[in-house]
């Protein structure tokens, strides 16, 4: 597969459904034909973040993989596999989620069903890897419930000093939830440790099926970030580190008393909260609403909990994730060599822009995007959305020589194959005024668009 495809005007997913069926985007997906082999285990991976828009409940389609891209990626899956091997359709949404509601809204169920049906019952499964939703009230946790989870269990991965995080001075990393003892438990001066999926791990190709949004830890979430759902213990994900610049952290975007105070107040809070006992969180919710009204909120453009072009955490945590998918085996041992095939379909018919990436506004763009490297893909993409490659970490570094490395050609090699001329040619080429124009999130408004 060259590079990356782009098929463009495609104006809703009806469309796609009528073009897939007509073989008109046998081209897009011809790398599955390519790539995927009878007795596979093959893992599908979409964006289940959320169930609807943090705001507007009736919202979802600008938030979540749509379920027709799912149905031709499976559907391709199936042919390749010949009747032999089987599918997993899995993701560790938010922890706060509803995936039941997510999987109905984009008629995961029925479609797993037909395509059962018309490929004589191959083996095809969704789960949620989770190992237990949280519920909140006004953001404060009251309660959490135990999941079923991933039935073939979980490896801790440990990346040890070839992680990212390894030259980091300041340690004082911020996960999902307020008990950072347990992010510190994974993340220390000798030990870098995810807890991953074994179906993931158990892959023996892994098809990525992000929805392009922006995002306000990273910029923005396409192929890179989407892997952060295949970790299944939230607080083995750092996604942003206390203080401030003046002390090496990324939490606000400068030092002054107000974050002082709001960061000791933070610090506090979660030393109680992060018990998860609701006799004793109810009363923050009222309390959250008193300091709300001082100190900003996040909704009303108040820049806090790493939310900004100064992150310099989520891109650590994101490449950890991404070189653990394709070299770790299916022992969580890491490998000099990748241990599975990797394809991406980048789900941009109506992406997400502006307070990414779950009160993103819906941005209708009719276009689908694959190839078979996370970066080149997000490279593209960023391109695309309109924003500067340099200004994205995750982007950026997932260029660097490392150790297990995610790319093999540079920037200036990355071409793009489209329907649309103002896009067939190399990704550097594209001109700011042919892009999308995606809006940023306010904490990268003005830092990260192209000049």
């Amino acid at each position: 597969m060259s590079n990356v495809k782009i098929y463009s005007s495609i104006r809703s997913y009806e469309r796609l459904a009528h073009l897939y069926d007509s073989g008109e985007l046998d081209d897009l997906f011809s790398s599955i034909r390519h790539t995927v082999r009878p007795g596979d285990h093959v893992v599908l991976k979409p964006n289940f973040v959320k169930e609807s828009h943090m705001e507007r409940p009736d919202e979802w389609i600008q938030i979540v993989t749509n379920g027709e891209l799912i149905r031709c990626a499976l559907d391709s899956v199936a042919q390749s596999l010949g009747g032999s091997g089987r599918i997993s359709v899995i993701d560790a949404p938010q922890t706060d989620s509803d995936y039941d509601r997510i999987v109905q809204r984009v008629r995961l169920p029925e479609i797993i069903s037909d395509i059962r049906n018309k490929y004589s019952g191959l083996d095809i499964e969704h789960f949620d890897i989770r190992e237990e939703r949280w519920f909140y009230r006004d953001g404060i946790i009251t309660s959490k419930r135990k999941l079923p989870g991933d039935p073939l269990g979980y490896t801790e991965v440990d990346l040890g000093t070839d992680s990212f995080f390894t030259d980091k001075p300041n340690k004082e990393y911020y996960g999902a939830d307020y008990d950072r003892s347990e992010t510190s438990r994974y993340h220390d001066e000798k030990h870098n440790i995810y807890v991953m999926s074994n179906t993931v791990l158990d892959a023996d190709v892994f098809i990525n099926l992000p929805k392009l949004k922006t995002h306000k830890l990273g910029g923005m979430t396409c192929c890179l970030k989407n892997i952060v759902g295949a970790c299944v213990i939230k607080n083995s994900l750092p996604h942003y580190t206390l203080g401030s610049p003046d002390d090496q952290g990324d939490q606000f975007e400068g030092s002054s008393e107000k974050t002082k105070a709001e960061g000791h107040l933070k610090v506090l809070a979660g030393s109680i909260l992060k018990h998860k006992i609701p006799l004793i969180n109810y009363p923050f919710i009222a309390l959250k609403k008193i300091a709300g009204v001082f100190l900003g909120s996040t909704l009303s453009e108040t820049v806090r909990n790493g939310s900004w072009y100064g992150n310099d955490t989520i891109w650590r945590t994101t490449l950890d994730l991404n070189r653990i998918l394709l070299y770790a085996d299916k022992q969580g041992k890491m490998r000099d060599v990748p241990q599975r095939r990797y394809l991406a379909f980048v789900d941009a018919i109506v992406a997400g822009e502006g307070n990414g990436p779950m009160a993103a506004d819906s941005k209708d763009c009719g276009v689908l995007i694959a190839g078979d490297n996370p970066v080149e893909v997000d490279f593209a993409c960023a391109r695309l959305m309109g924003f500067d490659w340099e200004k994205i970490p995750t982007v950026r570094h997932g260029f660097d020589d490392m150790r297990w490395r995610l790319v093999s050609r540079q920037p200036y090699e990355v071409t793009i194959s489209s329907n649309d001329a103002r896009w067939n040619k190399l990704v550097l080429d594209i001109d700011a005024g042919d892009t999308l124009g995606f809006h940023p999130h306010f904490g990268w408004r003005g830092h990260v668009e192209l000049s």
